[in-house]
């Protein structure tokens, strides 16, 4: 793994939850907008999966990276793909902070209410 924002985003996207938990620690903190925050990579893989099962894909467009030190900063535009085949893009942050090549903290800073309305 490394600390690659595109890499990590790719995975994402891939929609395969084993590329994307390889990039957390195993007792990585994660926090998807205003839901509670979720600890362990298990926990994030099952949260993940059920996230993914309301949608039929999705698109990270980076907007921008910024980095100092351990934490990644990144402007993202979201292009979700919903169940009715339409597209909606939202912007969001996500802050990534990271334990060698690894993020133990992600908190991503999102509103989904377009993406369900």
């Amino acid at each position: 793994m490394n600390r690659d924002a595109t890499t990590i985003f790719v995975d994402i996207d891939s929609f395969d939850v084993d590329r994307f938990v390889a990039h957390l620690t195993p007792d990585v903190t994660f926090r998807f907008g205003n839901a509670d925050p979720i600890h362990g990579r298990d926990a994030v893989r099952e949260a993940v999966l059920g996230f993914w099962g309301t949608i039929d894909g999705l698109t990270h467009h980076l907007v921008k990276v910024i980095e100092s030190g351990d934490t990644m900063v990144a402007k993202i535009n979201v292009e979700y793909v919903r169940k009715d085949g339409k597209h909606v893009t939202v912007p969001n942050a996500d802050i990534l902070e990271f334990s060698g090549d690894l993020v133990h903290d992600w908190q991503i800073y999102i509103d989904l209410a377009p993406v369900f309305a």
